[in-house]
């Protein structure tokens, strides 16, 4: 994720490629880029990646059901 809360795709690992896991209440999990704090993966209801700095962890578009 940039500093523009967009992500994109890289051969090289960096820092801005490490996200932190959260899990929240209702069981899901949501990805926080260690970075940028505050910046979390979201994707739309279309399955669109939504920039990470217009989602909360509030929104239903951040949550991710974990694997077991």
């Amino acid at each position: 994720m940039n500093a523009r809360g967009r992500l994109y795709g890289t051969a090289a690992f960096r820092d801005e490629c490490k996200f932190k896991e959260t899990l929240l209440p209702n069981n899901y999990n949501a990805y926080e880029s260690s970075v940028y704090k505050g910046f979390y993966i979201a994707l739309s209801k279309h399955g669109r990646v939504k920039r990470g700095n217009r989602a909360n962890t509030a929104m239903t578009v951040t949550h991710f059901l974990p694997r077991m």
